[in-house]
């Protein structure tokens, strides 16, 4: 039912432009890295953990225009009375938007991380460990807190009615979401959702004797999967409870 609503909508070509725009953004800055003849700066991990850097500052800006714009056209002309009459509930109606929302964010990321390190590697650059791991690692981490951001700016958006409020909120997460790895405090991540993707980094930073930056990854990254998937899990029901407790006040 959630599709349908959208049908012709402009949300379906707001998505696609979101994901031409990063993978458009990911394909600068690769190009700029593969011209180094630098072999310190050619390295899979480097190219990898320099887009999946993006998924902090962008994930809460993108997700917050397309829940709002879900929210508007929910609000718009009365079509939530008449879905509601139609049997849909205003949880169901949370879910449904949580999906289709998510996912469309989820590919915003999941494209680039997965296109890069295999073209890096198809040019030569320099690979530590498995192909598999450099790929699957960050667009799972990526997922989970495209998700766990989705599911707090879309109860937000359906909670309050000026939409700019949840709006500015993405923006000042996402300042400070990827401002956390650069201030040493990536920890502090885990208490929002614009925070997971620094806390739950796959990639360990350092700099190398010559100087330049250096990424590998963390001695187990597996961990930092599953704790993201927890995080995603405890924000998701914590949105659910927000729509639920302030949907008899609407």
């Amino acid at each position: 039912m959630e599709l349908r609503k959208l049908k012709g909508s402009s949300f379906w070509w707001m998505a696609l432009g979101m994901i031409v725009l990063v993978s458009s953004w990911s394909g600068l800055a690769f190009m700029k890295r593969a011209e180094s003849s630098n072999p310190a700066t050619r390295t899979v991990a480097l190219a990898q953990g320099e887009i999946f850097q993006t998924v902090g500052l962008l994930a809460p800006i993108l997700a917050a225009l397309l829940t709002s714009r879900l929210a508007v056209m929910e609000s718009s002309e009365r079509m939530d009375l008449k879905w509601l009459s139609l049997g849909q509930s205003p949880m169901g109606m949370f879910l449904a938007k949580l999906v289709v929302a998510g996912c469309a964010l989820t590919l915003c990321f999941v494209i680039p991380l997965t296109w890069i390190p295999l073209t890096a590697s198809a040019q030569g650059f320099h690979l530590e460990g498995s192909l598999a791991e450099y790929i699957l690692l960050p667009t799972l981490i990526a997922c989970f807190s495209s998700m766990a951001v989705t599911t707090i700016q879309l109860a937000l958006s359906l909670t309050i009615e000026r939409q700019a409020i949840g709006l500015g909120l993405g923006v000042i997460a996402g300042l400070i979401g990827t401002g956390l790895a650069p201030m040493s405090m990536p920890g502090l991540g885990w208490f929002f959702p614009a925070g997971i993707s620094s806390a739950a980094s796959p990639f360990l930073f350092s700099a190398s004797s010559d100087g330049f930056a250096r990424m590998t990854l963390v001695t187990n990254p597996w961990m930092k999967v599953l704790t993201s998937l927890l995080a995603c899990i405890i924000w998701s029901g914590i949105s659910a409870f927000i729509v639920k407790v302030k949907e008899p006040d609407r």
